[in-house]
């Protein structure tokens, strides 16, 4: 059977990263039976990173890459769709992955609003003198990353600016569909409800989850989301 390895649920959403909540929700669409087991310490997983896949023996690391690994063994969610649509996917996939889901990261653990919900929620079991040290250094360490990646050498009204025009894009391809796949699913849709959950439905708060709830169409697409695949 498929084992996933990823963070325990949090703030009221079945995973507290976009990408455990986007892999997760992939096996959910695909109808694929698989098993959960929680980590706390993802220096422990094969990049370093969660969420991991161990399936026939094989350990699968990142989300993109294990979402075409499933794809190519016959759980393709994308099957339906021409090769505009697949593409139209891949953009939509891309934009949730790489800027919507880094600037929902970045409010919760860089932005001091989101961080005064995060130490506690990741860090408050940790023994003495350990949660006075360690949530410091990872956040100095995010907030490098941050830097070198590009995203922390703008603003914060930038970055806000940035999250409006994802949120936008997003509510203008879903339109009155039903999911970013048409009438059912794809590929799309899992990247999609990994953030936006995280952005909608999840009870941290930031400027960028409140920002999300603007947009009646990506709320109904979040409930709706959760009615089929997760109740």
């Amino acid at each position: 059977m498929l084992t996933l390895f990823q963070f325990a649920p949090a703030f009221n959403v079945p995973n507290p990263s976009p990408y455990c909540l986007k892999v997760e929700t992939y096996l959910r669409m695909a109808g694929l039976e698989y098993r959960v087991r929680s980590m706390a310490d993802p220096r422990k997983a094969p990049r370093g990173k969660l969420p991991f896949i161990e399936l026939d023996g094989q350990l699968i690391a990142d989300s993109a890459i294990i979402l075409r690994t499933l794809s190519e063994r016959g759980s393709d969610l994308d099957a339906p769709l021409d090769a505009p649509g697949r593409a139209r996917a891949l953009a939509i996939a891309r934009l949730c992955d790489e800027h919507l889901a880094v600037l929902t990261v970045y409010f919760r653990w860089i932005d001091d609003e989101g961080w005064a919900q995060i130490k506690p929620a990741f860090f408050g079991t940790l023994p003495a003198p350990l949660r006075w040290i360690v949530p410091g250094l990872i956040r100095r360490k995010l907030a490098n990353g941050y830097v070198a990646q590009g995203i922390g050498r703008h603003s914060r009204n930038e970055l806000l600016d940035f999250a409006r025009e994802d949120l936008q894009a997003l509510d203008a391809l879903l339109g009155a569909a039903a999911f970013f796949g048409g009438a059912q699913p794809c590929s799309a849709d899992a990247s999609a409800y990994g953030v936006l959950a995280n952005l909608i439905l999840a009870t941290a708060e930031t400027p960028v989850n409140r920002m999300a709830r603007e947009f009646p169409r990506l709320v109904a697409y979040c409930q709706r989301v959760r009615e089929q695949f997760w109740a």
